[in-house]
């Protein structure tokens, strides 16, 4: 079985044509003390591309590019980011997908089982006090060897959905 990574990093929002309403609130800053203690929040560098709405839309965008394909997988692990911010679609909610913060060890025992899988894992920024650095990485474990044309599909649909350079890796038997 091979395992192919796709690796890519959001350079633009991905829906911008979209009408969008806005998510942004205030904080409840009412004392000197609140100022200070959001002063001290870490800020981060990398630019917020997308709200919490429009990453789960790219998330079903995604999942549905799979499942037009007729690929056949055991299941979808998916890395979810806290907090989550609104109601979670519920095709992220079905029995073929797993949503965990860390794949690692998720990965190796469906490799070990020789299962087929599609892993999904983001560090997409949301909020200005949220960590990450707007990177996506799709790991494809299959036994199948011809998956250029459904490799091609996903790097077009990711392109057209804002994210820049693709890099493709192929490993024999890992993940």
């Amino acid at each position: 079985m091979k395992t192919v990574e796709l690796s890519t990093c959001l350079e633009r929002n991905p829906y911008p044509d979209t009408l969008k309403s806005c998510l942004a609130q205030m904080l409840p800053l009412c004392t000197e003390q609140d100022y200070l203690a959001l002063s001290s929040l870490p800020v981060n560098s990398s630019p917020v591309l997308l709200n919490h709405s429009e990453h789960y839309q790219l998330l079903l965008d995604i999942l549905r590019y799979f499942e037009d394909s007729e690929l056949d997988i055991d299941l979808i692990l998916i890395k979810m980011q806290m907090p989550a911010g609104g109601r979670m679609p519920s095709a992220l909610l079905q029995d073929t997908v797993l949503m965990l913060h860390d794949l690692a060890g998720e990965e190796a025992i469906l490799v070990r089982e020789g299962k087929r899988y599609i892993a999904i894992e983001d560090s997409l920024v949301r909020h200005p006090f949220e960590a990450g650095t707007n990177q996506l990485k799709i790991r494809l474990a299959v036994d199948i060897d011809c998956h250029d044309l459904l490799i091609e599909g996903l790097s077009k649909l990711l392109i057209e959905c804002g994210f820049g350079d693709i890099t493709i890796n192929t490993m024999d038997g890992t993940a």
